[in-house]
């Protein structure tokens, strides 16, 4: 259990990650396990942002919900169900540094493309939408990396900010939920992370509070290149961290 300075620092990282979230839809891990990593172990991470990106999520959704189109959307976010105990798996068993290079590079490659205005057509097909929300999921229960890609989906939709807020809030709930519910059946959550649960929920609150504020504020174009600097910096910062651990 955690006190002084180190609970401050993952207070911290907390108010950090649900801001940029609620902002923008998704990049709560990407913005704040670089920071818990220097306290938590990886699993922790793992689990410890999963339980906050469930609170913002619903915070998200109040704000959100009228825009929510469930006929747009309702492929990509049904997709992401199945992989989620297979995941719970893999953060169980594997080693992911390698694993994180290959997506981290992949995500980089695509946000560029993605910036520069290069269209990913496949994403607009139904299999787009099931291989983005299976792979999405699958990274995110995992790793707590899923969110760019979830975002560079919903880029290519051509979505308004609330559509897109609410739709990945929708995702990430219903997949967070049933991630929660299965890391407590493996013993993925121990006392510890119970605390940092708790203490962490009002500062999620505030954070996620004042990103939609933002949010609403912002214009589309700024909307979009804010995403797209969530995902390249962030995806940039673990493609360095996980370098400088292989050397």
């Amino acid at each position: 259990m955690l006190f002084g300075w180190e609970l401050i620092v993952i207070l911290a990282a907390l108010l950090l990650g649900s801001f940029v979230f609620s902002a923008v839809g998704f990049g709560m891990a990407l913005a704040m396990a670089p920071i818990l990593l220097l306290i938590l172990a990886p699993r922790q991470v793992v689990v410890l942002s999963n339980a906050m990106i469930v609170v913002a999520t619903v915070l998200i959704l109040f704000q959100t919900w009228r825009a929510f189109r469930w006929r747009q959307s309702w492929l990509f976010i049904v997709a992401g169900l199945p992989p989620v105990p297979i995941g719970v798996l893999l953060l169980s068993v594997a080693a992911p540094t390698a694993l994180r290079l290959s997506i981290v590079s992949l995500i980089l490659v695509i946000a560029l493309l993605t910036l520069f205005n290069v269209r990913l057509t496949a994403a607009r097909t139904r299999w787009g939408a099931i291989g983005f929300g299976f792979t999405t999921t699958l990274l995110t229960t995992t790793l707590s990396i899923g969110g760019p890609v979830a975002a560079i989906y919903a880029i290519e939709q051509d979505w308004t900010r609330e559509t897109m807020r609410a739709t990945l809030a929708v995702y990430f709930l219903l997949a967070g939920v049933l991630g929660l519910v299965l890391y407590y059946l493996v013993g993925l959550i121990p006392q510890d992370v119970e605390y940092e649960m708790a203490v962490g929920v009002p500062v999620v609150v505030i954070g996620s509070l004042l990103g939609g504020w933002l949010a609403r504020r912002m214009s589309l174009s700024i909307f979009r290149y804010a995403v797209l600097f969530v995902i390249i910096g962030g995806s940039t910062s673990l493609l360095i961290r996980e370098m400088a651990r292989l050397i």
